[in-house]
């Protein structure tokens, strides 16, 4: 076994400028290019940044040779410190392989592993052609893909995951395979949610759709709206337009000492008064309204404007079910917990809350399947999330023991209520969670046997450690 810093070396030789070591500006800019501050903050011996599958093969073969731990990289939006970065290790830096190109039938779009959705959607939009991707621009491709995938069309399409017709990937002896629907298949359902743990994928072949600019935008409002919102939500889940999308986030700042509204809405056809957002589209006072006839590229970027990158951001998740009841008990835990960081300096909490009706299964089932072990005999559910940031490393601590403690308060009391839901939505997840647990037990079975045959040494769960690994015997 080699040191790190020698297999850098050789790497470095192997691939002349596309590896970079600290204190240049190449190392430097990938460094600050992270979305959050904890995954800025690690130190990796040297970054690799291959712009081929062929030279990823290369580089998983030495760092395999040499037993070297790595981290591997698409978007780098991921909060987790380690989800895409390594101190002391190697980072693969996928972004230069961000190609974006649309067959001939204008039926899939092959995207590289490094792309963001802002370099998809442009291509896409010009052709009026779209797909189940995400909804925030700056967003990678590869994270959220691998982790399951929310998307505008999710309840038309199915979720981002499951859009994906084949997969490149390089497993961990360094060969290239295609997964697909024909050829290596259980690896091609275990990749639809079972994010970093099988091999590097390199390529996306995912599927398109016609589609012509819809009706979306922003609307933030006062907190005095909160029931109508609160009303209007549960409506819509119970009574789900598949044509709808909505993100609700309910935020409390530390700054302005302050609560405010902000709902992300979408209908995926030419309709500028759904009757479905009705409830959201009437609810006043409102301090801001973008709602308008727009594209993909425009509204996914119009939502990454406000995500601040470089703070010390964390998101946390769980999942429930059940009446206008439920949820207002579950806001009300939201809105108690903030006493328990209102002193931190820079704090910002936010409660955000998206259905995940059955209707996202449902063409998730028609499309191939996934490994997230959801059934279509369950639901609606209400996905939450608290996602949250603040100034200082000294309030790492507390800011997290409150988080923890918020979503250990909702399990409680949607356990108790009988609308608690294992299922944890990966993307969501923060580092103290185990949203592959949540999959369920035959999930989990499915995902070790796959993981044995294509990586029988557990590269990806011993090398490459970060991220949500699979759950041990």
């Amino acid at each position: 076994m080699t040191g790190t810093k020698e297999v850098c070396s050789v790497l470095c030789s192997l691939l002349g400028n596309k590896a970079s070591v600290p204190r240049t500006t190449t190392y430097d800019a990938a460094q600050s290019s992270y979305f959050s501050a904890q995954e800025r903050e690690l130190a990796p011996v040297c970054i690799v940044a291959p712009t081929s599958s062929s030279e990823v093969s290369e580089i998983v073969k030495t760092l395999v040779h040499h037993e070297v731990r790595f981290a591997v990289r698409s978007g780098g939006h991921t909060l987790n410190a380690g989800a895409a970065n390594i101190d002391s290790g190697v980072t693969i830096n996928l972004r230069s392989m961000n190609q974006v190109i649309v067959n001939e039938e204008r039926s899939l779009v092959s995207v590289g592993a490094g792309a963001k959705w802002a370099d998809v959607y442009p291509v896409v939009d010009a052709l009026k052609l779209a797909t189940s991707g995400g909804r925030v621009a700056d967003v990678g491709v590869g994270g959220l893909t691998t982790g399951g995938g929310i998307s505008f069309f999710s309840a038309r399409e199915g979720l981002v995951c499951d859009n994906i017709e084949n997969y490149e990937v390089v497993l961990a002896d360094g060969s290239i395979v295609d997964a697909n629907q024909n050829k290596n298949r259980d690896l091609w359902i275990s990749l639809k949610g079972g994010s970093n743990n099988f091999g590097i994928v390199t390529r996306f072949d995912i599927r398109t759709f016609p589609q012509d600019n819809f009706y979306g935008g922003v609307i933030v409002y006062d907190i005095s709206t909160i029931d109508i919102q609160l009303k209007g939500f549960t409506s819509l889940l119970e009574n789900f337009d598949p044509y709808a999308a909505i993100i609700m986030s309910i935020s409390w700042s530390q700054a302005r000492n302050s609560y405010s509204i902000f709902n992300n809405l979408e209908y995926t056809k030419m309709d500028i008064a759904p009757a479905a957002l009705q409830p959201f589209l009437q609810a006043k006072p409102q301090y801001l309204n973008t709602m308008r006839v727009s594209n993909l590229t425009d509204f996914t970027t119009e939502a990454s404007k406000y995500a601040a990158p470089g703070l010390r951001n964390q998101f946390a998740t769980t999942t429930f079910s059940g009446s206008l009841e439920m949820l207002t008990a579950v806001y009300n835990i939201w809105n108690t917990s903030i006493s328990s960081i209102s002193s931190i300096a820079g704090v910002n909490w936010a409660m955000t809350i998206q259905p995940f009706p059955k209707a996202f299964e449902a063409e998730s089932s028609e499309l191939g399947g996934n490994s997230l072990g959801l059934s279509t005999s369950a639901g609606p559910f209400t996905l939450f999330l608290i996602s949250y940031s603040w100034n200082s490393t000294e309030d790492d601590e507390k800011v997290t023991a409150a988080a923890q403690r918020l979503i250990d308060d909702i399990d409680i009391a949607t356990k108790k209520a009988g609308h608690f839901s294992d299922y944890k939505y990966l993307n969501y997840a923060a580092y103290w969670q185990n949203p592959i647990v949540g999959y369920g037990a035959e999930s989990v079975k499915n995902l070790r046997k796959v993981s044995s045959k294509y990586d029988p040494t557990g590269v990806f769960q011993n090398l490459c450690t970060g991220g949500f690994k699979l759950p041990r015997d």
